[in-house]
């Protein structure tokens, strides 16, 4: 009986360990391959996939598409989701889209913003934007996340419309690329790249910030100039 005792405590012991290392196996390992084929080192370009903003598995195909997610990330010691696509009708405009929907809890509330791709293909754009303190705002699309083809230092431009209430405002976004493919906190094939949210002639800079993405975690650092 002692025998016996002893083997299934050896044996409870194993599964123990066994649960415990594959517990803590990342979930959907990435295939380093696949990323680092998106880089051309003789053009000098990366090509952007929205799995990278998402946090979502690639299979490298270099087509812009808008795989199913429903995933929790962590961004400083907060957690955001990540979930779509899902169909949604745009409250100004009338027209239909298909979009992300991205929500970060608070203290103070929580934020909830919609993106698509936008007409030029040429990034993610916001549609919808509510956060506590600034309410409810509308756009037309722009440029809040590079897609594509893109190089290292290359700055692109995309004009929209900002609704407040009954006014209609024309906005600019821009983005440069400030570092296409880098390692960040052991994290391989990252992006690094400098958003700007001015008026048409880039003259007010309503908001300015650097972001960090990296494959399989979506943003991971953000920086607000």
């Amino acid at each position: 009986m002692r025998r016996i005792r002893e083997w299934v405590i050896v044996f409870l012991n194993g599964l123990f360990i066994s649960a415990t290392v594959f517990a803590s196996a990342p979930v959907g390992a990435l295939d380093l391959k696949t990323w680092q084929a998106s880089i051309n080192s003789q053009t000098g370009e990366r090509y952007i996939p929205v799995e990278l903003w998402a946090g979502a598995d690639w299979d490298g195909k270099k087509e812009l598409k808008m795989p199913p997610v429903d995933a929790t990330y962590r961004h400083r010691r907060a957690q955001y989701e990540i979930k779509g696509p899902t169909e949604w009708t745009h409250p100004v405009t009338g027209l239909p889209f298909v979009v992300y929907e991205r929500i970060n809890p608070g203290r103070d509330g929580i934020k909830l913003q919609r993106f698509t791709i936008n007409q030029e293909k040429s990034g993610l754009g916001r549609l919808y934007d509510a956060r506590p303190g600034l309410g409810t705002r509308m756009f037309s699309g722009g440029l809040k996340f590079p897609l594509g083809f893109w190089k290292e230092g290359e700055t692109r431009k995309f004009l929209y419309k900002h609704y407040e209430g009954s006014r209609v405002a024309d906005r600019a976004e821009s983005i440069t690329i400030k570092q296409l493919n880098f390692q960040f906190q052991q994290s391989p094939h990252c992006l690094e790249f400098y958003w700007t949210a001015t008026d048409r002639d880039e003259k007010r800079i309503y908001d300015h910030q650097t972001y960090i993405y990296c494959p399989g975690q979506s943003m991971v650092s953000q920086i607000q100039h």
